[in-house]
This record gives C-alpha cells, sequence and structure tokens, in this order.
C-alpha cells in the first residue's frame, strides 16, 4: 500500500469521525433546548395556572366583597331621621360621607345600576320654599357618591343603588343632616307653636314622614304653617324630560 492511499484513508477516518462528533453535539443541543424548552414552558404553564386561579380568586372576592358591601349598605333602611334642630338655612353638610353612614348608606366610587329611581322633595317653611341643597350625599373631594344623593337644587332626589333596597325620607333628610320627624322639621314643631304637614302626591299623610319609602316620580312635600293657617299641597312637580 502506497504511502498516499494510507494518508487518503487516514484523513477520511478522520472526516467520518469529525462528522459523527458534530452530529451527535448538534443532537446533543438540540435535546438541551428542547428540555429547556418543556422546562419553561411547564413553568409558564404553571405561572399562567397559578397566576389564573389567582386572579379568579382576586376577581371573585373583589365582586364576593363588593356584592357584600352593597347588600350591606342596606340590610334595613331607617324609619327615623338623625338631624340638627335649627332654624333654616339648611345648606349641605361639610362630610357627605360621615352624613351617608349616619343613614346607614355606604359611599360609592360610581352610582350604581341595578336600581335607578327619582323622587321630588319640597320644604316650605311659613310660606318660604326652603331650597334642598345639591351635593347631598356627594363627596367631590374624595370622589364617592352616597346611592342616595342630590345634584343640584331642583328638588330631585336620585336613588342610584348597585342593589335593590328600601330608601326613606329619613335617609334624606339624615344625609342632609336636618331633624325630621312625625309633627317636626328642624326647630319647627308643635312646640315652637308651629304645624308641620306632609304631603305625597298632593295628599296628606299622617305619621312620621321620616318612614316614607321613595318611589319613582313621587312627590314629597312638607309644608310649616303658623297657627291657624291651612296647610296646602304645592302644584304638582313637572319632570324633565329624561327622568
Amino acid at each position: 500500500m502506497s504511502s498516499d492511499s494510507k494518508n487518503d484513508r487516514t484523513r477520511e477516518a478522520k472526516s467520518t469521525a469529525r462528522a459523527k462528533a458534530a452530529a451527535m453535539l448538534a443532537h446533543q443541543r438540540r435535546r438541551e433546548r428542547r428540555n429547556r424548552l418543556l422546562l419553561w414552558t411547564g413553568v409558564g404553564v404553571g405561572v399562567v395556572l397559578v397566576g389564573g386561579v389567582i386572579g379568579g380568586a382576586i376577581v371573585a372576592n373583589a365582586h364576593s366583597n363588593s356584592t357584600a358591601d352593597a347588600a350591606a349598605q342596606h340590610n334595613s333602611a331607617p324609619a327615623t331621621a338623625s338631624g340638627t334642630v335649627s332654624a333654616p338655612p339648611w345648606n349641605a353638610p361639610a362630610d357627605p360621607g360621615a352624613r351617608a353612614k349616619a343613614a346607614g348608606l355606604t359611599m360609592l366610587s360610581s352610582e350604581g345600576t341595578v336600581q335607578h329611581i327619582h323622587s321630588h322633595l319640597t320644604v316650605t317653611v311659613e310660606g318660604k320654599p326652603i331650597a334642598v341643597p345639591a351635593l347631598l350625599g356627594i363627596d367631590e373631594q374624595n370622589a364617592s357618591i352616597s346611592p342616595l344623593h342630590t345634584h343640584d337644587q331642583s328638588g330631585i332626589v336620585h336613588i342610584e343603588s348597585p342593589v335593590k333596597a328600601t330608601f326613606t325620607l329619613g335617609q334624606v333628610f339624615t344625609e342632609w343632616d336636618v331633624a325630621l320627624a312625625a309633627g317636626k322639621i328642624g326647630s319647627y314643631s308643635g312646640a315652637s307653636g308651629d304645624t308641620m304637614t306632609t304631603f305625597v302626591d298632593g295628599k296628606a299623610v299622617a305619621g312620621d314622614p321620616a318612614a316614607i319609602t321613595l318611589a319613582n316620580h313621587e312627590d314629597i312635600d312638607i309644608v310649616v304653617t303658623k297657627p291657624g293657617v291651612t296647610a296646602t299641597a304645592p302644584a304638582a312637580f313637572t319632570w324633565p324630560a329624561g327622568y
């Protein structure tokens, strides 16, 4: 055998060995990449699953808490009112949140949409109309709102609640921080020589007006008169379009 033939076979063997080694190395690298991919895919799925479980738990818990808070805000509407015994002017309270809490209501981050009705309230004292203030139940500073509130001085009382519930006139006056009871509003009562008459849809009603349940498009008028003067209901309120 010539030396050239031997050298050729040697080079061929080395080339074959290098090719096999390269193929084995490539195979090993592909397997390592596959293992890493499987590992990270498994971790990713685990993270997604855990994240989904945690996210679902958070959403479910938030929904549960929101529902619980909404339900808790109105277990029972107070049939009485809590407020200051004074003469007008009766301005909107400085702390709407505290007054909403006193009325048994929870401040919300936005208006509720489950129950949406409007009632109308007027107060007349000895022939003079008393404005129902704007922003009862609305805390602009803390960006929160009671499900029972007013936007302006029109006397329209808005109920925009996240749950179905019963709301009362007493809660309006508690948010207003004006005393209200049978025969009494603010500092006016039989003791002061005045007579208070409550009208609902133009008809006089007896009993504690604080217990009146608010209904959609209901007219509620409270009229305080001096002795010897007969109370009469104001004209029916004309509801604006959209209400």
